[in-house]
């Protein structure tokens, strides 16, 4: 009875939000509304002019008072779909606190502790939305002493079918400017919040920050529909979206985050979104991005607002749809003016993990490229190395690049590197192998065993993770010399496989043995079997499986290395492998994809290898997990040793 009442409570709740959406939009205001954009505690951009808006019956006189302006107040009216907007300007940056009075008739709203600064909208999914509370070098700032000169608003998780007057409310969620304090900054983007803070230290002025993220959100969501309507290549990107929850709402996230906060004044905005579009339309993100940025500096009324892009990190995106949607941003960036690409091949604590956890070094490089671009202070170098060009001599490539102040560095052998050569099969593709590199200053010289007519060359343009950085500690962006999207990249570097045997003591009558190539069964009690598509290098190494069984844990076991190497399992890219890896240690190997194949020949979704490391006779626990496709132990040879429990 309980769970029943629940499930009605929940249905009455979202029904009664979606006419709260609907309901905003299609009823004319009946008296003074003030929307959440506009507020106590707010900061107003400095050395501007910056609007204070709202809502009123239609016709009705508004008028508005600021304290820092001498005068009259003054007054509008509200048009004819109940908008009334007054500019006023806004003098340097202060800490003074200031106020606005709004009256229409008999009704009189005050706006208190509002402060002159910097203003930034924070936009994008998941990795912007990704919160302090669970970055794991930012949440400490929770505990510490609030930055009061930092205000925050955050438009919360949600969107609408039609433009919304104001922030949708939302249960839980705090839709009005706050001055930072424990609770409002635990929810808030720690992106943003990381690059606001840096800038009001920097700067020395009160700063304010407009989160609007959503995760696993199309860029499509976040234009106004006008604008889509109008550009063929857009609508149909927007056929291109199959997800389930967004396909067919192309202007949703525009409608309830955007559209209510469209008359305020930002002096620029991050922006770390994409991952969703390597699906649909990765090569035609770059057009998507400039028409976005173009459409929004016309939304907030300015034509060279700073825009600043945050690259994906590596994933397990398939082929070099990731690498394409990389391109993309990188192209985006290199159109639009004032808009720059900040580099993040180096940011994944854990390989594979979509969400990098660590912050910090993202926000820092944010705020230093606003810093240097926007704001023309010395903070150094803060443009990533980047492709300019190559020459062929002989057997080798040798590749210059552009933001390279003194020199290249990498860290032991240089990773992501591959040659491409004339396809003998088709003389419309290239056919890449792994490279040999070698920093040359500036500069890098490629070259591979047995290529003797090298054409192209590309870095990372899959999902490796790279190893080269300028000097100044800025990592290479991933590049490709050629354009052609035909041609695949080879598969990433993996290290040997280290051939140590092991004895896994586990459940009696769990795990059945078998050999890891191609055609062996992967559960025993499908019909999936292993494709094509495994690491090689673990070829022919043995192979505890276990049933699938849906809903159930899976049931470990102990391994006992018999000498110092890695010992390795099979696993899918969980949370609980996450949550493994920082507890005993485990970790992904990226290229390192398992795909099994179906009777039919359609291959279902990827597995990834895992390491860890060990020393001779250490044993380790193998990772329980919440998932029915378990977990396999992989090594060069296995004893198996069953035990009742």
């Amino acid at each position: 009875m309980k769970k029943i009442t629940r499930i009605l409570a929940i249905t009455v709740s979202i029904l009664c939000l979606a006419f709260n959406l609907s309901a905003q939009e299609t009823s004319l205001p009946q008296s003074l509304e003030i929307p959440s954009a506009i507020g106590d505690n707010m900061v107003l951009q400095q050395n501007s002019t910056v609007n204070i808006w709202g809502y009123a019956k239609p016709k009705a006189k508004v008028s508005v008072a600021c304290d820092w302006i001498a005068g009259k107040p003054v007054s509008v009216k509200a048009d004819a779909e109940g908008v009334w907007i007054v500019p006023v300007a806004v003098p340097a940056a202060s800490f003074d606190p200031h106020t606005v009075t709004i009256k229409c008739g008999k009704q009189v709203v005050t706006l208190k502790n509002i402060l002159f600064g910097e203003v930034w909208l924070c936009a994008g999914q998941s990795n912007m939305e990704w919160p302090v509370s669970k970055t794991l070098d930012m949440k400490k700032d929770l505990e510490g002493e609030m930055n009061t000169n930092l205000r925050l608003l955050c438009t919360g998780r949600i969107e609408a079918a039609t433009p919304q007057r104001d922030i949708p409310v939302q249960e839980g969620k705090n839709t009005k400017w706050a001055v930072c304090n424990p609770k409002d900054l635990a929810e808030f983007s720690a992106v943003g919040y990381g690059f606001g803070k840096e800038l009001q230290q920097t700067l020395g002025v009160p700063v304010g920050l407009v989160d609007a993220s959503y995760g696993g959100t199309y860029i499509e969501g976040w234009m106004k529909k006008e604008v889509i309507d109008a550009d063929p290549k857009i609508a149909k990107d927007c056929t291109k979206i199959k997800h389930k929850k967004w396909a067919g709402k192309e202007s949703q996230l525009y409608n309830a985050n955007i559209y209510p906060i469209r008359h305020n004044s930002f002096a620029g905005v991050i922006w770390y979104q994409g991952c969703a579009n390597v699906s649909s339309s990765p090569r035609g993100y770059a057009h998507a991005l400039e028409v976005l940025v173009n459409s929004w500096r016309e939304e907030f009324r300015n034509p060279t607002m700073p825009f600043y892009i945050v690259q994906l990190v590596p994933h397990t995106y398939s082929g070099i749809k990731g690498a394409q949607l990389r391109e993309s941003q990188e192209k985006a960036a290199k159109r639009i003016e004032h808009c720059e690409v900040v580099g993040t091949m180096d940011q994944l604590d854990i390989p594979g993990d979509i969400h990098p956890r660590y912050k910090a070094d993202v926000a820092h490089r944010l705020a230093q490229t606003a810093l240097g671009e926007h704001y023309g202070k010395s903070v150094g170098v803060y443009r990533n190395p980047a492709y300019k060009s190559i020459s062929v001599e002989g057997n080798s490539i040798r590749i210059t690049f552009n933001n390279v102040p003194s020199t290249l560095v990498a860290e032991g052998r240089i990773n992501g590197f591959q040659i491409g050569v004339a396809d003998p099969k088709n003389e419309k593709k290239l056919v890449f192998c792994l490279a040999d590199a070698v920093i040359d200053g500036k500069q890098i010289v490629v070259s591979a065993p047995g290529v003797t007519a090298p054409k192209a060359v590309r870095y990372c343009f899959n999902e490796d993770v790279g190893n080269v950085f300028s000097a100044e500690g800025l990592p290479l962006l991933p590049f490709r010399s050629d354009k052609n999207n035909a041609s695949l990249s080879a598969t990433p570097y993996v290290e040997p496989a280290s051939e140590i045997a092991v004895t896994v003591e586990a459940k009696k009558g769990y795990y059945t043995m078998s050999e890891f190539t191609e055609g062996a069964h992967m559960w025993p009690n499908l019909k999936q079997k292993l494709s094509e598509v495994y690491p090689r290098e673990f070829e022919g190494f043995k192979m505890l499986t276990a049933a699938s069984l849906k809903k159930h844990k899976t049931a470990g076991g102990k391994i006992t290395a018999s000498a110092a190497g890695r010992i390795y399992c099979i696993a899918r890219n969980t949370a609980d492998i996450r949550k493994y890896h920082d507890k005993h240690g485990w970790k992904l190997i990226i290229p390192a994809e398992v795909r099994a194949v179906k009777p039919d020949g359609k291959k279902i979704g990827a597995q990834y290898v895992c390491y860890r490391n060990v020393e001779a006779g250490e044993t380790v626990a193998l990772p329980r997990v919440k998932d029915h496709y378990s977990l396999f132990v992989l090594a060069k040879d296995i004893t198996l040793v069953e035990v009742e429990k």
